[in-house]
């Protein structure tokens, strides 16, 4: 009689078995559109090709014997920038990395923080404070959901600052000059007797360099990396703050359609990649800052008192602007607006004048 040993077999017995358990029954070569109207030297599309993308492939490949592939649309080789929103809805995109501000009417509440300027200069501050606002106010991540979409990673700005033709020291300094902005950042020049201009990053070079527009409210690494000083030879550091505007979301019908494994690694990685993008920000506008010095920019900082007179101006608008908004779309932007204000405090930041918002 033949006589096994289960010593050896069990071992190696338990082993196919543990295989059979894990790997999918079928694995999938899955593949997914992903884009932006911004080019890759925008860095919150450099953060999602360098690190959430390369990822995710790895950890679905890893861990599930799946395959992801993404097909990538950045500088508008799809849609423009201001086209995020409706592509990803309507599935011309399953991916698509957008600033909210370009969205100020469909996604009103969440420029929120565009609502409020002068607040923290720090990016990691900044995500975390907004973060925990999104994470207690459910209308917010709601706003996405009514546009089929579910929101993935918030990644902020630097602090936003002028880019100018000319030095400017005090806000009375941008009275009758036209400056470019970006729709819900209008107010924080016009406030100061400025003509804002609705300028898209791609037309920011070409609008200085004609002289469509006196200066922009962009921030720094833009301002570099579209050569804009090349035009506009002067960096004002107003210090407006830093705004989590920028977004990562998916289609809500693509992404329900992945296997259940492959959707918990996207939303792990986006978390990640969330909680890397305030850092990641930070050091990405130190480097900056060095680097124009080095090159002879001439950078102009406005001072704290006059930075605080230009804060004073801008004290009304923001209840202006939530009631506005409470009125016609029943949205609690002044509940947001107050709980913005008070998780930045909670961070340590003091700011200059706090909007009066009731």
């Amino acid at each position: 009689m033949m006589k096994f040993r289960t010593g050896v077999l069990l071992p190696g017995l338990m082993a196919l078995l543990t295989a059979a358990w894990t790997a999918p029954a079928v694995a999938e070569k899955i593949t997914v559109k992903i884009g932006s109207g911004h080019s890759p030297s925008w860095h919150f599309i450099a953060l999602t090709q360098n690190q959430f993308i390369p990822e995710v492939k790895k950890r679905v490949k890893e861990k599930t014997g799946h395959e992801i592939e993404f097909i990538e649309n950045w500088s508008g080789s799809s849609v423009k920038t201001t086209e995020v929103l409706e592509a990803v809805e309507q599935g011309v995109l399953d991916f698509g990395v957008f600033c909210i501000c370009h969205e100020a009417q469909k996604l009103a509440l969440n420029n929120f923080p565009m609502y409020l300027p002068f607040g923290p200069s720090n990016p990691e501050v900044s995500v975390r404070a907004t973060r925990k606002v999104y994470d207690e106010t459910p209308e917010l991540p709601r706003q996405f959901e009514k546009y089929g979409q579910r929101l993935l990673t918030l990644v902020p700005f630097e602090p936003y600052n002028l880019v100018s033709r000319s030095a400017m020291q005090k806000a009375s300094d941008v009275k009758g000059k036209k400056v470019g902005a970006a729709g819900p950042n209008a107010f924080w020049v016009s406030e100061a007797g400025a003509l804002p201009v609705s300028v898209a990053g791609p037309d920011m070079y070409t609008s200085l360099q004609t002289g469509l527009i006196d200066s922009m409210i962009i921030f720094l690494s833009v301002m570099d990396s579209l050569k804009l000083f090349d035009v506009a030879p002067n960096f004002v550091d107003v210090a407006f703050g830093s705004m989590t505007v920028t977004s990562l979301t998916v289609n809500n019908r693509r992404f329900n359609r992945l296997p259940k494994e492959v959707q918990s690694i996207i939303l792990d990685v986006a978390k990640e990649m969330e909680a890397q993008g305030g850092k990641v920000t930070r050091e990405l506008g130190e480097k900056t800052v060095a680097a124009i010095k080095s090159r002879g920019v001439n950078v102009v900082t406005v001072s704290e008192a006059e930075r605080k007179a230009w804060a004073d101006m801008l004290t009304v608008a923001p209840k202006d602007i939530a009631k506005k908004f409470e009125a016609e779309n029943k949205l609690p932007m002044t509940q947001v607006m107050k709980a913005y204000i008070q998780a930045t405090e909670a961070e340590g930041y003091r700011w200059p004048v706090k909007a009066k918002l009731d």
